[in-house]
C-alpha cells in the first residue's frame, strides 16, 4: 500500500514542488541579470509560477523517464537527480526564448552577460539543478520499491 501511495501522491507532489523551485531559480536569475525588470516581489512570485509551469510541461517526458528508471532500479544517488535536472534545464533552453525581455535591439548589446555563453542557458541549468536537488530531498533519497536501508 505504501508503494502505491508513493507513486500516486508523493511523486507528483514532489515533481510539482521541484518545478516550483526551478521556476523560482530561473526567474530570480533573470531578474539578477537584468533581463526582467525588478519591480516587486509579487512579480517574482507570479513570473516564477509561469516559468515553473513551462519547466514542468517541457521536462515531463525526460523527467518521467528518469523517475521511472530511479524507481525501478532503486537509484538513490544525488548525482542522478541533479544530472536529470540539468538535462531538463538544457532541454528547456532549447524551447524557451533566450532573452525573455529585451526592450530594443540595441539593449541586447549593453548587457555584458549576453557575450559568450548565454545567460539564459545558465539560468536554465541552475533551475534544472534546483529541480534535481529538491526532488532528491523530497523523494529521491528513498526511491525504489525495496526496503529503505539506513547505513
Amino acid at each position: 500500500m505504501s508503494a502505491l501511495f508513493r507513486l500516486i501522491f508523493t511523486v507528483p507532489i514532489a515533481y510539482i514542488c521541484s518545478c516550483a523551485a526551478a521556476g523560482l531559480t530561473i526567474y530570480a536569475a533573470w531578474q539578477h541579470t537584468g533581463f526582467v525588470l525588478q519591480e516587486t516581489q509579487f512579480e517574482l512570485i507570479l513570473g516564477s509560477v509561469f516559468v515553473a509551469m513551462a519547466f514542468g510541461a517541457v521536462s515531463l517526458p525526460v523527467g518521467l523517464i528518469g523517475i521511472i528508471i530511479a524507481e525501478a532500479f532503486t537509484i538513490r544517488s544525488f548525482v542522478w537527480f541533479v544530472i536529470m535536472g540539468l538535462l531538463n534545464g538544457y532541454i528547456l533552453s532549447w524551447t524557451l526564448p533566450e532573452f525573455p525581455t529585451v526592450f530594443s535591439y540595441q539593449d541586447m548589446f549593453e548587457y555584458p552577460a549576453l557575450q559568450g555563453f548565454q545567460a539564459s542557458t545558465t539560468a536554465y541549468l541552475a533551475g534544472g539543478s534546483a529541480f534535481g536537488l529538491v526532488y532528491w530531498l523530497l523523494v529521491g533519497r528513498n526511491s525504489g520499491f525495496g526496503e529503505i536501508r539506513v547505513s
